[in-house]
């Protein structure tokens, strides 16, 4: 039996309900119900969702969702299902999840990869190791989402995929597709090119892809995120505030959902979360608050393999001779007539894990080939991990959370407490190459490959990697063998190692594979570190020397350029030099991007001049490959000043000085190419588009800007697609959290919802919006609604 119950519900539920639903108003869930949740929507169509239970949460959840983001989730299932190439023919390069770093797979390519990542068997091994409370998790959300299904005729479904072939009942199945895809988003997934790349040496057919892929980064700026806690000693009240800001794609499946989950008396959490996945990844409760930032960690392990010299497909462990495993997927496609054929494309197993193909440094060939090993496949502890950080009470039990679990695949965790206390947390999924494994199982040539986060071991019996005794999982750290740190001023991290989450207590000892050390940090870090130094000391400008949630918002969206204010007097040095530049036989033209450059302020805010061509010659000069440049520094990098060097520009260096003109010129082209006016105020170059509601838009595509955004060129503007994403400050209080946040992009992908794009322009105006979370709070909300659902 179906039942809904309504109060001022938005259009597109009151319309499902006018086909004949059963409606009635505060009416209780029968007893007999398998399903039973309350969605009560705040505004900005906020859904907190309560149930009795993990099966009820899942339900509400799963409606929820689906009311928001039906088209894009069912088209996210296609495309881990490996169905994309079926319904949209092989060449189409932009759908969700096609993109991965710099790299655009096409459907083809993407459909091979997804039916190897989530074969039958393996997909229902990771349903099998979820525990009781994940599976209800997960089947109350398949059973919502096919609630909206069944609630809503094809004829009144949203437009984008209304009548579309692929739009279809889901499956539990199909979440554990979705879960696997999440857990290999770190490396694994950075490595598709690779390994679709892969042909055996005396193949005639043609590499079904010709990429190269650099982990630094996949690791440092494909996904990022910036995380700050505050604790007592550096809050005016005394008690916990934590700042997150992740920076992630505004489109597919890694697009974030805000919601309130609540099962009375076991679990009350807020935050963010992604399709699919049904519990609070990143947000609070009334006790912890948390956030992630993507940590440089290595996440997978390569084994040189030596060759069966009358064989290619063989290889030899320890003296023994071993055949590889063709495994061939076959792909339905579409033609250009309509009609279906079949393609298929090899991988090729050994024990060690799928060959693949890096040119120029891991090749099948001339006596070597080389397998990857990533644990991530083997990661089916994610939602129980999330799931019991969600309930902690303490930063006790959110450290708890992780280290029992080691279900985070490749985030670090930020936390502050209502006590004031700071948690600093580097536990994830990390193969287990101790530093004797490292020592003794890295050959020679392959030791330089670390800087570039590539693990080489032999391939042999004695350098497999095994388990701390009692380990969750073969080949990972344990929980207790990974950084943490616990403080009561202040934590932080911007995608660099654990090293100087705080610069007064170095995180050192680990493993390169776990949390490197002694390395020039991204300007990110080290404008994050010194502004709270400077905050501290009292030398920002601000009122005293503590924080508080307004003065924390400040210095998180003041978008300063770090290397920008550093170098600026280095930056006019070389600008007085207008001579035209000769790149690649060009000559170019320097003097008005000169004269543009003179006018910024080192900011990227809306009314900033000069923001596209600064930003990409700092890049161009002082950036290399996800890392800070060498050789170029007047006080070069010190390990014992990671925070204040390198810095200056060795300006008397001809070498310096032309690598610097040359990178002024490629901005120049650049900006010409993109048809971008350098001249103009940011805002009006920079925008979000949502259908044609344009916000112009702060931040910039940088290493040094907390305020990450990245765009495309289009129509002479650059429309974002990247970046800061779920924003949240929470201030812990004497009667519990005070949150303000931004979801920048905002909660719906239908065009026709009200939520479409809401909270765009308040993030474009950074005028914070405070999440209601007490009952009272909820209740008293101008927008507040309630929808009751049980079958």
């Amino acid at each position: 039996m179906t039942k809904i119950t309504n109060k001022l519900m938005w259009v597109g539920v009151a319309i499902s309900m006018a086909l004949g639903l059963t409606a009635c108003r505060n009416q209780e869930p029968s007893k007999a119900s398998t399903y039973a949740a309350e969605i009560r929507r705040t505004s900005f169509g906020i859904p907190h969702i309560v149930a009795k239970d993990e099966a009820g949460i899942g339900y509400g959840f799963g409606y929820a969702y689906a009311q928001d983001n039906f088209c894009m989730f069912a088209e996210m299932l296609v495309t881990v299902n490996g169905d994309r190439s079926r319904y949209f023919g092989p060449d189409q390069t932009d759908g969700p999840d096609v993109e991965t770093g710099s790299i655009k797979l096409t459907n083809l390519q993407s459909d091979f990869f997804f039916k190897m990542l989530n074969a039958p068997e393996q997909v229902t091994r990771s349903w099998q190791h979820q525990n009781a409370e994940s599976q209800a998790l997960v089947r109350g959300f398949t059973a919502g989402f096919n609630r909206y299904l069944a609630d809503t005729p094809a004829e009144q479904q949203p437009a984008q995929c209304r009548g579309a072939p692929w739009v279809r009942k889901i499956s539990e199945q199909d979440i554990m597709r979705l879960a696997r895809r999440l857990a290999s988003e770190g490396p694994f997934m950075q490595l598709m090119p690779a390994l679709l790349a892969v042909q055996p040496p005396d193949s005639n057919r043609e590499p079904m892809a010709h990429f190269d892929v650099d982990l630094r980064y996949a690791s440092r700026e494909w996904l990022g995120s910036n995380g700050v806690a505050l604790g007592k000693e550096a809050t005016e009240n005394g008690r916990g505030l934590l700042f997150g800001n992740p920076h992630y794609p505004w489109f597919g499946s890694l697009r974030f959902y805000q919601l309130h989950l609540t099962i009375p008396g076991k679990l009350d959490v807020m935050g963010v979360t992604f399709g699919g996945f049904p519990v609070v990844r990143s947000g609070f409760n009334r006790d912890v608050a948390w956030t992630h930032t993507v940590n440089t960690s290595g996440h997978v392990v390569f084994y040189a393999l030596t060759l069966d010299p009358q064989d290619p497909t063989k290889y030899v462990v320890d003296g023994q001779t071993k055949a590889m495993t063709r495994e061939t997927v076959t792909v339905d496609v579409k033609g250009a007539d309509g009609a279906i054929s079949k393609r298929t494309h090899d991988f090729w197993r050994t024990d060690f894990g799928l060959i693949v193909q890096l040119p120029g440094k891991l090749q099948w060939g001339d006596g070597k080939a080389y397998a990857l090993f990533s644990p991530s496949l083997d990661n089916h502890r994610m939602i129980e991990t999330w799931y019991a950080m969600d309930r902690a009470s303490s930063l006790d039990g959110l450290q708890s959370a992780m280290t029992e679990h080691v279900g985070i695949p490749w985030t670090n965790t930020i936390a502050a407490d209502a006590d004031g206390n700071t948690l600093y947390a580097n536990v994830s999924v990390v193969p287990r190459v101790t530093q004797a494994k490292e020592a003794a199982c890295i050959a020679e040539p392959y030791k330089k490959l670390i800087d570039e986060k590539l693990w080489v071991l032999t391939a042999s019996a004695a350098c497999q990697l095994e388990s701390e005794p009692g380990g969750l999982q073969p080949g990972i750290f344990a929980g207790s063998e990974l950084p943490v740190l616990r403080r009561t001023d202040f934590v932080q991290n911007s995608n660099e190692s654990a090293w100087l989450a705080n610069p007064a207590q170095p995180l050192t000892g680990f493993p390169s594979i776990v949390a490197a050390k002694d390395y020039p940090q991204n300007g990110r870090t080290r404008l994050g570190i010194t502004q709270i130094q400077a905050r501290l000391a009292g030398k920002d400008g601000l009122e005293g020397n503590r924080f508080n949630m307004r003065k924390l918002q400040q210095i998180a969206f003041n978008n300063h350029s770090y290397l920008g204010n550093l170098l600026r007097d280095d930056l006019r040095t070389v600008c007085s030099d207008t001579r035209p530049v000769v790149l690649d036989g060009k000559s170019v033209s320097v003097a008005e991007a000169c004269a543009v450059i003179a006018k910024w302020d080192g900011k990227a805010n809306l009314d900033s001049i000069g923001v596209f061509l600064a930003m990409k010659w700092i890049r161009g000069f002082a950036m290399e490959g996800g890392t800070v440049a060498k050789d170029i520094w007047a006080v070069p990098f010190s390990a014992q000043d990671p925070v204040n060097t390198p810095r200056g520009i060795k300006l008397r260096d001809p070498a310096t000085l032309a690598k610097m003109r040359a990178a002024l010129a490629r901005a120049v082209l650049e900006a010409q190419a993109a048809g971008i006016d350098p001249a103009k105020p940011w805002g009006e170059i920079q925008i979000a588009d949502f259908g044609g509601r344009l916000t112009p838009m702060h931040g910039a595509d940088s290493a040094d800007v907390y305020n990450l955004i990245r765009g495309d060129a289009r129509d002479g503007n650059l429309r974002v697609r990247f970046g800061s994403s779920y924003i949240q400050v929470v201030q812990f209080e004497d009667d519990g959290p005070r949150v303000e946040a931004f979801l920048t992009y905002s909660q719906s992908t239908d065009p026709a919802s009200p939520h479409f794009s809401d909270q765009t322009p308040r993030f474009g105006e950074l005028g914070w919006i405070p999440l209601p979370f007490t009952e009272a709070q909820i209740k008293a909300d101008p927008e507040y609604r309630s929808t009751k659902l049980e079958e």
